[in-house]
């Protein structure tokens, strides 16, 4: 059976944990977070949405018991390490349309990939077989999931304006070398994203989220039907307003971490403004210098207006 995984790419500070949990609503979702982040997340024993620790947690822990039994006690370890080496050698030569780089790049990771696939697979067998939405939005970990014959993959590139997301990064990135550095790779994973919606268009989907929060309703019906499931709308309750159920939802951090701390069970959806405000116009400055006039192509202008 496949393993079906909705994939969440792009930029963090996107609004990437709101719209997983819309989109968790659905009784055939399962709300994975970012899975990237399992490793450290069991080893030192973070908190999960579900009220215990990721050891503990009644969905984690038997998915990384059935990973220890088929890998070994070492799995997650081998899993980090493997996630890394991966990273490294598909940033090294980012020509993922050519088949023979995806080919090679399976021979030199094939020991990694089978267990990523596990991953996913014990994590689908855990959900019931529920589509997967993982939110880890690394364009390279996107890259291995196409790679495995197992996963139906279904890419959602949620994009942000890079001088929103400037400004959200820089209340937590203290250092302006670091800030700068994220900021250009907003641009990055966006070229990267391209040669992968290239290879499948018909499962790529491009989203701003300015736009769903301007018709959050008809974006989750999209998103919905584009993803082969049955429309169903009944999460929210107004145009803009939707009720949130964490059952189907197993957050950890780095999640957004005022989402998990306030584990609200309704949600208004509404465009983000604050950003915008004249006091953040040296970051505004930063990131059109470093992802104009590239931005304009994916619909963002210059100005604020």
């Amino acid at each position: 059976m496949a393993i079906k995984v909705l994939y969440i790419a792009g930029a963090g500070r996107s609004g990437s944990t709101f719209l997983s949990l819309m989109l968790a609503q659905h009784d055939q979702v399962q709300n994975i977070g970012q899975i990237r982040d399992l490793p450290e997340a069991h080893k030192d024993k973070a908190p999960c949405s579900c009220g215990s620790s990721v050891p503990d947690c009644a969905y984690w822990a038997p998915v990384v018991a059935t990973l220890a039994t088929r890998h070994g006690t070492d799995a997650l370890q081998k899993l980090r390490a493997g996630m890394a080496a991966f990273g490294q050698a598909a940033g090294a030569d980012t020509n993922w349309g050519d088949a023979g780089v995806r080919q090679t790049l399976q021979q030199d990771h094939a020991e990694f990939l089978t267990l990523f696939g596990d991953l996913y697979r014990a994590a689908s067998e855990e959900a019931g077989g529920r589509m997967l939405i993982d939110s880890s939005k690394s364009v390279d970990l996107c890259l291995a999931l196409s790679l495995l014959p197992e996963v139906e993959l279904h890419i959602l590139n949620l994009m942000r304006d890079p001088r929103a997301v400037a400004v959200s990064w820089a209340k937590v990135l203290k250092r302006p070398k670091v800030l700068r550095g994220r900021t250009r790779n907003w641009a990055g994973r966006q070229r990267r994203l391209a040669v992968l919606r290239d290879l499948a268009p018909e499962r790529f989907l491009a989203l701003r989220y300015e736009d769903l929060t301007v018709d959050p309703q008809g974006w989750i019906g999209k998103i919905q039907t584009w993803a082969g499931l049955e429309q169903d709308l009944s999460l929210f309750t107004g145009s803009n307003t939707a009720d949130i159920s964490w059952e189907r939802s197993h957050l950890f951090p780095p999640a957004n971490a005022t989402v998990l701390k306030e584990r609200k069970e309704t949600i208004v959806v509404k465009p983000a403004e604050s950003w915008k405000r004249e006091e953040h116009a040296a970051l505004h400055a930063m990131a059109e210098e470093l992802t104009f006039p590239f931005a304009e192509t994916l619909g963002y202008r210059r100005g604020l207006d």
